[in-house]
């Protein structure tokens, strides 16, 4: 209930939320004497992210900074291991205990929304008043250019600061349904879910995610195609993902020869990502098969040679911290063999789905539109922050099921 709202007013702290979450319910289960629970139940998915982390590891070795890629294959490893106990321990949780949870799941998402709507709808005025109240000063807020100063107050924030923190809200607006959708009284339950909809959609398109917009469209386009027809839904993903995971460096070349990044009807970040993207796929083929290495972007720094023409004032040369693509990055990092893991992770979890039951497999394909679509326009795969909210996310998932399965069927 503290740790989502949190989320949202500052994504990284999910970094914080989801070891407190998992050390908590490991003193849980020992204080009941129940260790077995920590034994975690390793499926195709599961095994399948444990290759994809392995083999990032094993690229140290060609890498040009070995010890790079080695330590954020560790870190990933350790999100992995600690995710899937959460799991587990939340799939095991008693009914009693994990409807309470559950009430803190979309209470939490409930009050972000609502903090997250009042934030962008007031130019940030919450946090302003926040800063000042702590006296934090320039030394102390990144990055820098985000914040305006006077007489050591801040004064303005800038829009873009909300971009990053509202990216969890499209994930666990699904879970948070499931969650929802228990509530013994009929009316109530309807209310919560309601507003639910309405307060995630509201802080989403009224934030400057495009990403996250995207990632709340396919979700609830998704969910509706799988009330219809899930093994549809299933079917159209698989397509999808297959397509995203191998088909990636294709299209990054198609783009820019469309010269889709001078495109009037897109707005000017979509236009800078498809020069990137042009960018980053023509190094691909100097390494296609192992990559460069695990994170090795940061390190072997490519170079934006080109701009899209609505870039006003452009130096001549710009360098990439990162593709905004997790496929793109994927490919350039990993090569075709870390497409492959990725694309066998994917379509082992849209299975996995497949075979719920038909109260949650909706949730589940939403969930996962929601991650694809986001993945593939924005941040760096091994931002420790960003694989936590994939660990996160995909244990209130489990906590979801968890309190569907329990109950009558109600969605």
């Amino acid at each position: 209930m503290v740790g989502i709202p949190t989320m949202i007013m500052s994504a990284k702290t999910v970094q914080i939320t989801l070891p407190l979450l998992f050390v908590a319910a490991c003193a849980g289960a020992l204080a009941r004497g129940q260790p077995a629970r920590l034994k975690p139940r390793l499926d195709g998915a599961a095994i399948a992210v444990a290759l994809f982390v392995l083999y990032a590891g094993l690229s140290g070795l060609w890498a040009s900074d070995p010890w790079a890629a080695v330590s954020v294959s560790l870190e990933a490893a350790g999100v992995l291991v600690g995710s899937v106990v959460l799991i587990e321990l939340v799939r095991t949780e008693p009914l009693g205990d994990a409807l309470h949870m559950a009430e803190g799941l979309w209470i939490g998402l409930l009050v972000g929304g609502l903090y997250m709507a009042a934030e962008a709808a007031s130019g940030q005025a919450i946090k302003i008043w926040a800063y000042n109240l702590l006296a934090l000063g320039p030394d102390q807020l990144e990055p820098a250019r985000y914040f305006t100063w006077e007489n050591g107050r801040l004064i303005a924030v800038h829009s873009d600061d909300l971009t990053r923190n509202i990216v969890p809200a499209p994930l666990l607006l699904w879970p948070a349904l499931m969650a929802a959708s228990v509530l013994t009284s009929r009316r109530w339950r309807a209310v919560v879910v309601v507003l639910l909809l309405v307060l995630t959609t509201v802080a989403v398109f009224l934030a400057t995610s495009e990403t996250a917009k995207l990632g709340l469209l396919a979700g609830v386009l998704v969910f509706a195609v799988a009330r219809y027809s899930a093994p549809l839904a299933g079917y159209v993903l698989s397509g999808a993902w297959i397509v995203a995971c191998l088909g990636v460096v294709p299209a990054a070349y198609l783009a820019r020869y469309l010269e889709l990044q001078n495109a009037s009807w897109l707005q000017l970040s979509a236009q800078l990502r498809i020069t990137i993207w042009s960018e980053i796929a023509k190094k691909v083929p100097n390494a296609p098969f192992l990559g460069v290495g695990a994170n090795m972007t940061y390190d072997t720094a490519p170079v934006m040679h080109e701009a899209p023409a609505a870039v006003a004032s452009w130096a001549g040369e710009s360098t990439i911290a990162h593709p905004h693509n997790v496929y793109l990055q994927t490919w350039y990092e990993l090569g075709f063999v870390g497409a492959v893991l990725l694309m066998l992770v994917g379509l082992l979890l849209l299975r996995k789905a497949a075979r719920l039951d038909k109260s949650q497999s909706p949730f589940a394909f939403a969930l996962f539109a929601a991650l694809a679509v986001q993945i593939a326009f924005s941040y760096n795969t091994w931002q420790i922050w960003f694989m936590c909210l994939f660990g996160f996310a995909a244990a209130m998932f489990t906590l979801g099921q968890n309190v569907l399965s329990g109950q009558p069927s109600r969605t």
